[in-house]
């Protein structure tokens, strides 16, 4: 079993180990804030915080961070306030047009 802290809440796992970080997230504990890019920590967009230092998710096994404290994107600011996540909803209402319907964006942000 991996014991963790995800966001401030302790957390277990008793998966495989080896599992990416970035599906326990988005699988597991269904907080899909945490992005697939590029599978091979190039792009960036599965970046979490593992204590504090910014590490690729896709290439993190669960393992790895055992007895250490996660901070994804929804962990930032519980109210949805803090300015990457602002600037999230602002890309998701530009690309409301073609990806998503307009109930996606959250007022006064679009």
């Amino acid at each position: 079993m991996v014991a963790l802290r995800v966001n401030g809440q302790e957390k277990n796992f008793d998966g495989d180990p080896t599992m990416p970080v970035l599906w326990y997230l988005r699988d597991i504990l269904g907080m899909t804030g945490t992005k697939f890019g590029c599978g091979v920590a190039a792009c960036g967009t599965c970046t979490i915080h593992v204590n504090g230092e910014a590490v690729r998710a896709c290439q993190t096994s669960v393992s790895d961070v055992s007895g250490k404290s996660i901070t994804t994107i929804e962990g930032l600011d519980p109210k949805g306030n803090h300015p990457l996540q602002i600037a999230g909803v602002i890309l998701m209402c530009r690309n409301a047009a073609t990806a998503r319907p307009a109930r996606s964006c959250r007022r006064p942000r679009c």
